[in-house]
């Protein structure tokens, strides 16, 4: 047998590949929870920015037209607003000073400026005044209040978009570090 070389066949053995599969499960199901989280935390981000750029968008509309612009809850064919608080159905910003403002049919694309027909179903918006008012120039008085962005994991992960009277969008923080978000007022929101 001295001109003949053993061969041994490349790859991998059964075991070798079942300890890989073992390391990669354990892998999975510890950092499973971590991406969960990771998940939820950006879809109560996107939700608020959402709402914020479109308070944005209605302010600087109301600016350059120089005509009052409305941010509410939206009915479900996008063509006014709802009286409640809660957002989570979708909203719209229009051209109209209150609640009972509508899309013109004639020419929707004159006082419908931005309709989000749903939010995510995972979060709440809730907004205590029910809208959100800018005049002509830029200040939303009488419209101050607080967005609150939740999910499952409740006020301890909640997130919050203050509006003030001048019109001024911020972040909500938690400012005593109890671990849950504050309104305009200091309180700690609710879910």
């Amino acid at each position: 047998m001295s001109g003949q070389f053993s061969r041994r066949a490349g790859g991998f053995s059964l075991i070798e590949l079942m300890v890989v599969l073992a390391v990669l499960a354990i892998a999975l199901l510890l950092a499973g929870p971590a991406f969960t989280d990771l998940i939820r935390d950006n879809r109560l981000v996107s939700s608020a920015y959402g709402v914020r750029a479109t308070l944005n968008l209605a302010r600087s509309e109301a600016l350059s037209r120089r005509d009052r612009v409305v941010v509410c809850a939206s009915n479900a064919a996008g063509t006014g607003c709802t009286d409640t608080t809660n957002w989570s159905g979708g909203y719209i910003a229009l051209m109209g000073d209150g609640v009972g403002a509508t899309v013109d049919a004639a020419n929707p694309g004159l006082s419908r400026l931005h309709w989000e027909n749903k939010t995510n179903p995972a979060v709440t918006v809730n907004f205590t005044p029910k809208l959100v008012v800018f005049d002509t120039i830029g200040s939303a008085l009488g419209s101050a209040g607080t967005f609150i962005f939740c999910d499952v994991r409740g006020a301890s992960k909640a997130r919050g978009l203050i509006i003030t009277n001048a019109g001024m969008v911020a972040a909500s923080v938690d400012s005593d570090a109890n671990g849950v978000v504050e309104d305009g007022a200091g309180n700690d929101v609710s879910c």
